[in-house]
């Protein structure tokens, strides 16, 4: 996808650190101090080296060590800061791309309030003995797509993918297309592309074709995110949402093809079936959280003049 490499940033890159993985013990390094790490039984010792240098873990320790400005303070000196004290791995899940897929772990965590002078130096800190709830579902990041599909009959028609979903105990699902960042090489356009090709069949040519909402909604908002994504459940999973919106000009020929469309990887498990649904019921037949937020933020863009019209964007399905 090399054209979208000049317009749209890469999946976070989290920094590489020296961590101590001896036979006998292992560690990380944290604000100067070696943070313990123990592993469940059922754990490889070489799965537990490999997820601590997985992008999953880095990135989750990268954000850690990230002091948060407090909203109570106009002064700027006031933050937030989380103290690991250890981390148990539970479980690690090893599948995908980057070969580290999940990772489960509980950590020793508290909270401290912070003051730091005009050389971004702590002067004062109240430590919180009580520890916060530490228990961690790392993933990593996802993308989403809401496809708006504007017929030549003048309805407009989106696309949600039918699929089991075991977690929540559904042998069918609607949702929007959507799909995990497992390769951190790639754009999060890039991998954006792919879904929509893997799950709808639909081949985006062009970088520009794709809106990323998110980016347009948080990026120089004052806000307490860690990046430029939405985190659907912060209390137990790190995962960061890049919502996307695409649109497409099709005709009733096109429409009634992708109609029950059988999709997916099969050699994945995946077995997805395509449904195509008025664009106005959405929100009231998939009950799904990302296409909430993708239909609520491009609502509030459009009105603030960030985006345009409905339809002005949409380009042919098929390329003429």
């Amino acid at each position: 996808f090399d054209a979208f490499e000049l317009n749209n940033p890469q999946t976070e890159q989290p920094a590489q650190r020296n961590m101590s993985t001896s036979e006998s013990s292992l560690s990380f390094p944290f604000r100067g101090s070696e943070v313990p790490v123990s592993f469940a039984e059922g754990v490889p010792l070489e799965h537990a080296k490999k997820a601590l240098q997985s992008d999953p873990f880095l990135s989750w320790l990268n954000r850690c060590e990230r002091d948060i400005p407090s909203m109570d303070d106009s002064s700027g000196s006031k933050f937030e800061r989380l103290n690991l004290h250890s981390v148990e791995l539970q479980s690690i899940d090893m599948f995908g791309a980057r070969g580290v897929g999940f990772i489960k772990l509980k950590s020793h965590c508290t909270l401290s309030s912070i003051v730091k002078d005009e050389n971004n130096s702590v002067v004062k800190e109240i430590k919180h003995d009580k520890p916060l709830p530490g228990i961690c579902f790392l993933r990593g990041s996802a993308v989403s797509i809401l496809v708006a599909l504007f017929c030549e009959d003048g309805e407009v028609y989106s696309l949600l993918v039918d699929q089991p979903r075991v977690p929540i105990g559904q042998a069918g699902c609607l949702e929007i297309p959507a799909g995990m960042v497992d390769d951190e090489k790639q754009t999060v356009a890039g991998i954006a592309v792919q879904e929509m090709k893997e799950e709808c069949n639909i081949t985006i040519s062009s970088a520009f074709e794709l809106i990323d909402l998110t980016e347009l909604a948080l990026k120089g908002n004052a806000t307490k995110l860690p990046s430029i994504a939405i985190p659907p459940s912060p209390g137990g999973c790190d995962e960061g949402l890049r919502c996307f919106y695409l649109e497409k000009k099709v005709s009733v020929k096109e429409l009634d093809a992708m109609k029950n469309k059988l999709q997916g990887l099969r050699d994945h498990g995946e077995y997805i079936t395509l449904r195509v649904v008025p664009y106005a019921d959405v929100w009231k037949i998939s009950g799904d959280a990302k296409a909430m937020i993708s239909m609520f933020l491009l609502e509030r863009l459009r009105e603030e003049g960030k985006i345009a019209k409905a339809g002005s964007l949409a380009t042919p399905l098929t390329p003429e």
